[in-house]
């Protein structure tokens, strides 16, 4: 009775979908054959296509810059610095993944044959996944391939897990943690299914966590000191990161599920309690390869601007005038990030952390 987790799109956010500590986590327990870990390849096309969005955000900003550096140069007469970038397609970034899952052992469900109609009929009905402005259709070929998979398993005592932040569409108004009524009249009534909103999540889930454990390694490596450098140089680094805005909205590039009331706010100051980390290194290989994960709690400093008809609004420390309209102000909030790395035995020395969550820790479910 293996666990099968499902990831949709949002599960894997951020900048390292599949080398983050509890992504390597997941993979290696596919590859050992602890779990069935499956990707729909409408996600995986999702994903492909924000790398191909990100690839050419991120050569954009590149060629401003190398524009910038060139004109300096010129003033020397120095030549001109020429970077060319690779042109890549979705197609490239779609083979690569999917070259990696599958040696993972990851089931990559293909697109599922869906009549048109049927799809019609639950919009126009408003079932979810659908909502009432017609949004829905990649989230109903997702939903139709985990109908499928849970119509075929043999044991319906098998958690199936379903990570997804997409709760407005997948899970019931009043709990976002339990499946709409529309999508759970769909499945069989005895058929043990969760809904886990973050990734990380799964890794304490009671049919997840005896497995994850077995690629636990001793830690020793990590001296008490060497974890609190890296969490040092990993948080300095995410100081001025900007925060995503606090408008209620699902946002499927969403790297971090912090959020802010204030305009163009961004991480000021970050004051972590060295008691308060927590960190665990896992085997994700058959060789040397390891990942580690570490969770920290720290008060930080928020900068942003804020409307002066706002001004009331308790919990802002003015700062300045920006200008008639708009106050520069701060704010106060403790938070909870979640950091990690992959490396291998001969690269320990080098291992940098970088940042993967952060929850306002007043949210968090106890």
């Amino acid at each position: 009775m293996k666990p099968v987790v499902v990831l949709d799109t949002n599960a894997l956010h951020g900048r390292k979908p599949f080398t983050r500590a509890d992504a390597a986590v997941l993979l290696e327990l596919a590859r050992t054959g602890h779990i069935r870990l499956v990707l729909p390849d409408v996600v995986l096309h999702e994903l492909s296509r924000q790398w191909v969005e990100r690839l050419d955000e991120h050569s954009a900003k590149l060629g401003s810059v190398l524009g910038e550096l060139n004109d300096t140069l010129g003033e020397a007469d120095a030549p001109e610095l020429i970077l060319d970038p690779p042109e890549l397609d979705r197609g490239a970034f779609y083979d690569a993944a999917s070259a990696l899952l599958k040696r993972k052992g990851v089931e990559i469900p293909s697109c599922p044959d869906v009549p048109a109609s049927e799809l019609l009929d639950r919009d126009i009905s408003t079932r979810k996944p659908f909502s009432r402005d017609g949004k829905g259709f990649r989230d109903a070929l997702i939903w139709e391939n985990v109908r499928a998979l849970c119509d075929g398993l043999d044991d319906f005592s098998t958690p199936v897990l379903f990570v997804t932040n997409n709760t407005n569409d997948f899970c019931d108004e009043l709990d976002s943690t339990t499946l709409h009524p529309d999508l759970r009249s769909e499945l069989p009534a005895l058929e043990r299914f969760e809904v886990i909103t973050f990734l990380k999540d799964v890794l304490m889930h009671e049919a997840i966590a005896p497995l994850a454990a077995l690629l636990r390694v001793l830690e020793e490596t990590f001296t008490p000191a060497r974890i609190e450098a890296l969490v040092d140089d990993a948080l300095a680094d995410f100081t001025g990161y900007d925060i995503a805005p606090n408008d209620g909205l699902y946002e499927e590039y969403a790297e971090y599920s912090f959020r802010s009331t204030l305009d163009n706010a961004s991480f000021e100051a970050i004051m972590y309690d060295a008691d308060a980390i927590s960190f665990e290194v896992y085997r994700t290989g058959d060789t040397d390869e390891m990942a580690i994960r570490v969770v920290v709690d720290a008060d930080c400093s928020i900068e942003g601007f804020v409307d002066k008809s706002m001004w009331d609004y308790d919990g802002f420390t003015y700062t300045e005038d920006w200008n008639r309209h708009v106050l520069h102000v701060g704010e106060e909030r403790r938070a909870r990030f979640t950091l990690s790395a992959t490396f291998a035995a001969a690269t320990i020395e080098s291992v940098k952390l970088s940042v993967d969550e952060v929850e306002e820790i007043d949210l968090l479910t106890p």
